[in-house]
């Protein structure tokens, strides 16, 4: 008895299964229709690279903090994907990060803390000084860990700020972004 005032939808597996599909592919229609959806398939290396403002991110952020930020104009090749702020030892500190000509990834993280400080606030990862490499002049202290999924550190001190760089990158690509670092001028703000 009960089941006889039950909707018809209710009845049968096969009516709630139907009317399940009906809906997938509505919503399909719906999202398809407006263009706000791409499917890539394959490796996500396929794809373009998003592409960030970091520039325009890097001058608000210069306005922000207590120490000196610089925007490294890269050459060609390197696309600037992430901006972002990070807190090193409860201190803002912009993080930007490129995408290099090799594919590979390094990003740099701009602080007022002492090398020492950023170091051990950059991330919860045990690392040591593996070696020194100079750079334009500038020694370049490399930390490294023996964990294999723990990236090395790169830091620099460039006076009035401290680098520290991390990523996926060559030596030869951390280098180029130290050097270009260290040789941009600090961002200015006429109002300041």
């Amino acid at each position: 008895m009960a089941s006889d005032k039950k909707p018809r939808i209710f009845q049968d597996g096969r009516d709630i299964a139907i009317n399940a599909v009906l809906i997938v592919v509505l919503m399909l229609v719906a999202v398809g229709a407006t263009g706000l959806c791409s499917f890539n398939p394959g490796a996500p290396e396929q794809g373009p690279v998003q592409e960030v403002d970091a520039e325009t991110f890097l001058d608000l952020e210069s306005r922000a903090v207590d120490f000196p930020v610089r925007y490294p104009e890269m050459p060609e090749g390197w696309i600037t994907n992430s901006a972002r702020r990070s807190m090193l030892a409860g201190q803002p500190a912009p993080v930007v990060g490129w995408v290099t000509p090799d594919r590979g990834f390094i990003q740099l993280t701009q602080t007022g803390l002492d090398a020492e400080a950023a170091i051990e606030n950059a991330d919860s990862k045990p690392r040591t000084l593996d070696r020194t490499v100079d750079v334009d002049g500038h020694p370049v202290e490399v930390f490294a860990s023996e964990e294999q999924d723990v990236r090395d550190l790169w830091v620099v001190d460039a006076g009035d700020a401290r680098f520290v760089l991390t990523g996926a990158g060559e030596d030869r690509e951390f280098e180029e972004l130290i050097a270009t670092a260290l040789a941009t001028a600090p961002i200015q703000h006429p109002d300041q």
